[in-house]
């Protein structure tokens, strides 16, 4: 049998066993509180074994460990790459704002990849997901950090949301705030927003270091809330090709902010409920606002 065919036997037992405690909390209805939002990383697994050494010329005997270097750290620990997949929750939401407890449930783990480090970061994270896929349960966010936005599109993010996760991913200082655009829409921190989103709520976290955003986390809180207006909205779910619709944040029966330049272009027509009872003339327009105060992007 081929090495790697052989591993990824040995990599899906590992996972089966994992996976135990899961489907048994499945039957028994534990997990009907959980949202399917999960948290992936990588943890180091050191080895016994001395690594190469260019000094003596000498190889390591696991001749499949590498480097793990976590946090950014510049130490590294010989060894192997533990993807764990954990449940998790999100604290933005209704519940959130209102100081609502949070739902309870088990927060097991949902899988397990043990590999060399850096090599096959993000699709061991795609492979977990897969195999939780096959249990048929429900589908949220997946947060994820800084080590999985390097990886390529095709490796990691596309895969996922064709799994039906949403991602939460983390960005090293120099990528926070406006980080391009796509026909039109601005790219802010991952996510796509109206291009007349006001500079400040854009460029919120601009340059800010991690010891910076978590002393201004009582600051930004507000100015994050404030861009949710602004970014685009989910129209239809990931297709086969991981593909998502998005519309305009002022289309649609409930727009959550004003554009007169869209009522320009595109004028609604008038409805039933538009017009009086005698027949005539439609009634005027309400304004479709999100929120009164808001002003027009």
């Amino acid at each position: 049998m081929p090495r790697r065919a052989a591993a990824n036997r040995l990599q899906r037992l590992a996972n089966d066993l994992v996976l135990v405690p899961v489907r048994l909390a499945q039957q028994r209805g534990y997990l009907r509180n959980w949202a399917g939002d999960v948290g992936v990383d990588a943890t180091s697994i050191p080895v016994l074994a001395n690594p190469d050494s260019d000094y003596s010329g000498t190889a390591s005997v696991e001749i499949t460990a590498g480097w793990h270097f976590s946090g950014g750290s510049d130490k590294g620990i010989f060894g192997y790459s533990a993807s764990l997949l954990v449940a998790a929750h999100s604290r933005t939401g209704e519940g959130a704002t209102k100081g609502r407890r949070a739902p309870s449930y088990p927060q097991l783990c949902l899988g397990l990849s043990l590999d060399t480090p850096t090599v096959r970061t993000g699709e061991n994270a795609v492979t977990v997901l897969k195999h939780l896929a096959e249990l048929r349960l429900p589908t949220g966010i997946c947060a994820a950090d800084r080590a999985y936005p390097g990886c390529s599109p095709e490796n990691f993010r596309v895969p996922v949301r064709r799994l039906g996760y949403r991602l939460a991913l983390d960005y090293k200082a120099a990528d926070r705030g406006i980080q391009g655009s796509w026909q039109g829409a601005v790219l802010i921190d991952g996510s796509l927003a109206c291009p007349h989103i006001p500079n400040a709520l854009a460029q919120a976290t601009h340059g800010m270091d991690d010891k910076t955003f978590r002393r201004r986390l009582d600051d930004l809180k507000p100015l994050v809330a404030e861009r949710l207006p602004y970014f685009l909205r989910l129209k239809q779910n990931a297709d086969a090709r991981g593909t998502v619709r998005l519309q305009c944040p002022a289309a649609g029966p409930s727009p959550s902010v004003n554009c007169p330049r869209r009522e320009r272009l595109r004028p609604a027509r008038p409805t039933a409920s538009d017009r009086d009872q005698t027949g005539g003339s439609p009634l005027p327009r309400q304004p479709r606002l999100g929120s009164p105060d808001r002003p027009a992007p």
